[in-house]
């Protein structure tokens, strides 16, 4: 894991353009609900890098009712970081496993999330075709070995995001 340097918010900020996705997740191990963005760009040199960023349910647009409660999944919403809601949905770090090696189980979870939701999606989703999109990074996990080709995971909190016009 890449340490970062922070800003007021203590992370590095980020913005970007392309295809977004949005969706209502969470739950488990006493965990709420969050707003889940996920979306790709290519790496310099080679590679695809996964930005998965969250927020409270509430804060994107409500015309995407990301703020509503489901029949499945948590009703209340959820602050913690990301990181800390996939290492209660993974087991724990084995004896034998390096920190930076567990990291990267965690990234590779909730890349999964993402890449799964674009797949097959859930009732909720939300899929922008193209939006700018603001995050502060908390982690920036370059991956061992490609991850439903992914090579670089970029985790943090979402800022903002507004959907353009094609």
């Amino acid at each position: 894991m890449a340490a970062l340097p922070a800003d007021a918010d203590g992370g590095q900020p980020l913005t970007g353009t392309g295809r977004v996705t949005l969706l209502r997740t969470g739950g488990g191990a006493g965990f709420g609900a969050y707003a889940l963005l996920y979306t790709t760009r290519p790496v310099p040199g080679g590679g695809v890098e996964a930005i998965v960023a969250a927020a409270r349910p509430e804060d994107p647009d409500p015309v995407w009712e990301l703020n509503r409660p489901q029949r499945y999944g948590p009703p209340a919403r959820e602050k913690r970081p990301l990181m800390r809601w996939a290492a209660a949905l993974e087991t724990d770090r084995r004896k034998s496993e390096s920190q930076a090696a567990y990291d990267q189980r965690l990234a590779q979870a909730l890349i999964r999330i993402g890449h799964n939701a674009r797949s097959i999606p859930p009732p909720g989703l939300v899929d922008l075709p193209l939006a700018t999109w603001e995050i502060t990074t908390e982690y920036l996990i370059h991956l061992a070995a490609r991850h439903l080709g992914h090579t670089v995971a970029r985790i943090g909190r979402l800022v903002a995001i507004e959907p353009k016009e094609e």
